[in-house]
């Protein structure tokens, strides 16, 4: 374990993410945050089935008050496009990817809550973990080192808004998770390739008993269109917490103009409910955004989150897709923090990432267009020429992403080919099958006993794991050995052996032999793989030496 302490800057959900990544490589670090505490408006609410995945890296009870906060069933399909939510339907998407592949892909389930009951269980975490400090009511106000390609450390100025001290914080590395505004990135001169501004939206957080109105017509997301409302309702907990998202003009983008009471107008008309009771709890003014940063680490700083990529809300994907680049980077910037890795390892992250998120960030931009010309469509009552339900049908990737959830391929020196490819798929963003094809996430698949049962993604910890299958025991000698040579931690197990039965064809899943095995990186993604038993030119040892960057 290092003494030194990564910085982290933003106390948000990637933010926090980084420092219980960190943690749980044993890896300390100061989390900055220049507000008073955690998000009390709800800016996002979907944890993804694979951000869940990741989430139990973070401990059984955490993944577990996750869980308890989910939305209850029916709440997270379909999207539906309205008059007003009690009004006329003009379609409906079925959004399967909000309530997950099921028990065939992954052990995780999704959940659907809101942003600040998020932060406040992945906060108690982070301090529970005895790694991290969190610095509320910190300001950074400049980069002091870090950025160039020759610092091998850095440095980030501080002013604490309390007291007014000014202090200068050093360590091997910044994780920049500030924001779609964010300081670093200004800092590093780094540009954004994209869209931006493209709409102006006022965010409304709010109590109102919409519920009863419904007659039992849920769903994840409710579009409304009408002369009065334009926008989306999104249930928070199916008991009366909502949040709202409006498109303005940009001469109302004001919080002087855009008032609680003319939020309180818009939801009534949204809801369809002339005397609907409605307590406005916060409004939030923002940019609608597309746009990927020019490049994800430079010098000693490493881009997470929001800014590093900015997507259009449509698609659900802009804070999963965060966690998900940032559980990439993080276990390589342990690596490297506790001296078992070299530097060209973080970099990898840039390769491997970059062009996941320009997929998602065209994606994203292309639903939110979709919804644009559903909700024209329905005010014209087809007059366009397409009917809403024509666009609705062409909009079928909304709510439907397994493919871009799971099926990320990396391709870079952190992963040791075996020619393979991940197999075809009718759509690459909705459709997903499991493959172990070096560069993939790991497949799922049942061990034990029916009574009894664990996924392999619960073998995988915060080393690196082999998976060799029944008659694979030498490359699981040889694994162990590779990790006490190396120093680096390498978890070693046999399928058949007690207590991991195979109950779902291990080796056909995995794409190997009765003798073959397959190295995990810490991040669940397959970083080699061996059909057969070694030979005398195999050696682990030198597989993780090219993926360590020694």
């Amino acid at each position: 374990m290092s003494n030194e302490r990564v910085i982290i800057l933003g106390a948000g959900p990637v933010g926090l993410g980084a420092a219980l990544e960190l943690a749980r490589f044993g890896v300390r670090s100061v989390v900055i945050e220049k507000h008073a505490g955690t998000s009390f408006h709800p800016k996002t609410r979907n944890f993804n089935t694979r951000t869940m995945e990741i989430a139990r890296g973070w401990g059984r009870g955490v993944y577990e008050r996750l869980r308890s906060i989910d939305t209850p069933d029916g709440w997270k399909s379909p999207i539906r496009f309205l008059a007003s939510a009690v009004g006329e339907e003009f379609g409906k998407i079925e959004s399967k990817g909000f309530e997950g592949p099921g028990p065939q892909v992954s052990p995780a389930l999704p959940v659907m809550s809101s942003q600040e009951l998020i932060e406040e269980i992945m906060l108690d975490a982070a301090r529970a973990s005895g790694l991290v400090e969190v610095r509320f009511r910190t300001e950074a106000t400049r980069l002091v080192r870090g950025g160039g390609e020759g610092d091998q450390d850095a440095a980030l100025e501080v002013r604490d808004l309390a007291s007014g001290a000014v202090e200068v914080l050093s360590g091997p590395a910044l994780v920049a998770a500030d924001g779609a505004g964010s300081l670093i990135r200004d800092e590093l001169g780094l540009a954004l390739e994209g869209v931006q501004a493209l709409s102006h939206l006022v965010n409304c957080y709010f109590r109102a008993d919409i519920e009863p109105h419904l007659n039992g017509r849920h769903g994840v997301l409710l579009f409304v269109s009408n002369a009065q409302a334009r926008g989306v309702l999104q249930p928070l907990d199916a008991a009366g917490r909502w949040l709202c998202q409006i498109n303005v003009e940009e001469k109302d983008w004001t919080p002087e103009v855009f008032t609680a009471e003319r939020a309180r107008a818009w939801v009534q008309a949204a809801a369809g409910v002339a005397d609907l009771d409605v307590e406005v709890l916060s409004i939030g003014f923002w940019k609608l955004n597309a746009t990927v940063v020019e490049r994800l680490v430079q010098g000693r700083v490493v881009m997470c989150g929001d800014a590093a990529h900015q997507f259009p809300p449509t698609g659900g994907l802009g804070v999963n897709t965060g966690l998900q680049g940032m559980h990439n980077a993080m276990w390589k910037l342990a690596a490297f923090v506790n001296g078992q890795a070299g530097w060209g390892l973080v970099e990898t992250y840039d390769g491997e990432r970059r062009s996941v998120a320009q997929q998602i960030t065209g994606q994203s931009l292309e639903n939110s267009k979709n919804v644009g010309r559903i909700q024209a469509a329905a005010v014209s009552g087809g007059e366009s020429g397409l009917s809403a339900e024509d666009v609705v049908t062409t909009s079928r990737r909304y709510g439907n992403h397994l493919g871009v959830e799971f099926g990320a391929f990396y391709r870079s020196p952190a992963v040791v080919s075996d020619g393979a490819e991940p197999p075809p798929v009718a759509d690459p963003y909705s459709d997903y099958v499991q493959t172990a094809a070096p560069g993939c996430r790991a497949p799922h698949v049942w061990l034990g006993q029916a009574q009894a049962k664990l996924s392999t993604l619960d073998l995988l910890g915060p080393g690196f794991t082999l998976l060799a299958a029944p008659q694979g025991e030498a490359w699981r000698g040889q694994a162990l050995a590779a990790g006490d040579a190396l120093g680096v931690q390498v978890d070693a197990y046999r399928i058949g052996a007690a207590g991991l039965a195979d109950l779902g064809g291990f080796a056909q899943a995995y794409g190997i032999g009765e003798a073959g095995a397959v190295l995990v990186r810490p991040d669940g993604h397959v970083a080699w793989r061996a059909q057969s038993a070694p030979d005398d030119g195999q050696t682990l040892a030198g597989v993780l030496t090219q993926i360590l960057a020694r």
